[in-house]
């Protein structure tokens, strides 16, 4: 929930939470608004959450447990159904976490230690877990990439193509760095320095470029940007009070989402760094995640003792949603989400979701000779290009699914039926639809599976959807 590196300074934002409690205690009481065109769901966890979020293979990797406490923090792999499997456990003070999907290895920063927590194991440092989509769970101590207590104030982390780990260390006084590690060695060398309290780190896709977000000593956010080489390339946004710098994510429309602005507000930035609201009514948002097929943000939320903490809030894009190809005055009242649609050949319009094994489509994230669709089932979307499309109590859903496919299908649709009647709009999430890949004697051939669902309104309006999911080989 918090990264308590940074309130070792003097004042520290332990001292700015105080002096805006109020604010913090009228946003904990206000509704979650996502932003226009968006979706907003919210999974309720067990414990409340600690600052990790990043999307994982099926699922979502998410720091757990009582805040700053030795040993007592944990990371679960939170499938969308909400089962959780355990990861890692034995931390103290989780700062953040990345996954390095080509290589399954899932990076946590922890910013504490048995200097401030008396029988803590490990910490102040960044740690690596192995096989972290399958292996059983492993303990924090044993698992450092660097010796402990050598990132004293560990705050966030992020992986490039190559399987390099940037730290940044939240020092204060402009003493705050950037380290970069290579993992095979292991070895680390300051990739940037001169910060103050560095916090939030994010890599632009295709460029490469680190962003990394400070909190100066005014408190004040401001983000520079470096090449992959580290070569400063000047200030992209701030110093403001706009936006925040906790944690940074870009979206797949190209924008920086920032966390950590006091009120709740997430913020995303355009190219030129101009700050515009994303989405309010958090408390505090900390961790954030996008994943790069779906486009849905995730985000935690903390310091309001409620369900804010303990929650996974997802805000899931109506531009990538898949409707149907009925009467456009009642497609609305369905879409499938995880789904990309192909034309079968050049002209012909798009009726099959196609992917190839361990392709960004497939939500395992590798190539084991079969697909894993992310699918989900979203209910009244606000589709702006379905304008005669209007929302209704969505009073009945009915969804099925070729024989190996059914079980998962038929879990999501009586998830579906325990919250019916359905007003406004709602996303509900598979835990990943498999299509294996055909074995035939003269080699691999595409699997395929058929999803079929039908929503029925109150009014009598029905929406009748249908998608061949087709898993190639890779």
């Amino acid at each position: 929930m918090r990264r308590e590196g940074m309130w070792r300074s003097p004042l520290g934002w332990r001292g700015v939470a105080v002096a805006l409690g109020l604010a913090v205690a009228q946003s904990a009481r206000a509704a979650v608004v996502p932003p226009p065109g968006y979706i907003y769901d919210r999974l309720l966890l067990g414990s409340e959450t600690q600052s990790c979020v990043a999307v994982g293979p099926g699922g979502t990797f998410v720091g757990v447990g009582p805040g700053f406490s030795a040993n007592a923090q944990a990371v679960v792999l939170v499938a969308e159904s909400g089962a959780a499997r355990l990861v890692a456990f034995g931390f103290n003070s989780i700062g953040d976490c990345a996954y390095d999907a080509a290589r399954d290895v899932l990076y946590v920063t922890d910013n504490a230690d048995a200097g401030e927590l008396p029988g803590a194991l490990s910490g102040d440092t960044v740690f690596a877990v192995p096989s972290a989509s399958t292996a059983p769970a492993r303990s924090a101590s044993g698992l450092e990439v660097l010796p402990p207590n050598s990132v004293p104030n560990a705050a966030s982390v992020a992986v490039d193509a190559a399987g390099n780990v940037f730290v940044s260390d939240a020092a204060g006084s402009g003493a705050g760095t950037v380290m970069k590690i290579d993992p095979n060695g292991p070895s680390a060398s300051v990739f940037a320095s001169g910060f103050d309290f560095t916090s939030g780190l994010a890599l632009q896709p295709g460029s490469g470029d680190v962003f990394v977000a400070e909190a100066t000593a005014s408190f004040a956010s401001r983000i520079r940007r470096f090449s992959p080489a580290g070569v400063d390339l000047g200030v992209f946004a701030g110093p403001s009070f706009d936006f925040g710098s906790y944690d940074l994510a870009f979206h797949i429309d190209g924008r920086l989402l920032a966390t950590g602005l006091f009120g709740g507000d997430v913020v995303a930035l355009d190219a030129s760094g101009s700050p515009a609201p994303f989405a309010s009514g958090l408390t505090f948002a900390t961790g954030v995640a996008v994943n790069s097929f779906t486009g849905r943000v995730e985000i935690l939320s903390g310091f309001s003792g409620t369900d804010d903490d303990r929650a996974v809030h997802r805000f899931v894009p109506v531009s990538r949603l898949v409707a149907g190809r009925g009467r456009s005055d009642r497609e609305c009242l369905h879409e499938f989400y995880g789904v990309e649609l192909v034309p079968p050949a050049p002209g012909k319009p798009p009726r099959d979701a196609i992917c190839q094994d361990g392709a960004p489509c497939d939500a395992d994230g590798v190539a084991n000779d079969r697909c894993l669709f992310p699918l989900g089932f979203c209910l009244n979307a606000p589709d702006p290009n379905l304008p005669d499309c209007a929302a209704d109590t969505i009073a009945a859903f009915e969804a099925r699914a070729t024989a190996a496919q059914a079980l998962v299908v038929t879990e999501t649709m009586r998830r579906v039926g325990a919250q019916l009647p359905l007003n406004g709009p709602a996303c509900f999430f598979t835990d990943g639809v498999p299509v294996p890949v055909r074995a035939t004697a003269e080699g691999k051939k595409k699997g395929v599976a058929a999803v079929r669902v039908r929503a029925a309104t109150q009014s009598g309006r029905a929406d009748r959807d249908a998608v061949r999911l087709v898993c190639n080989p890779a």
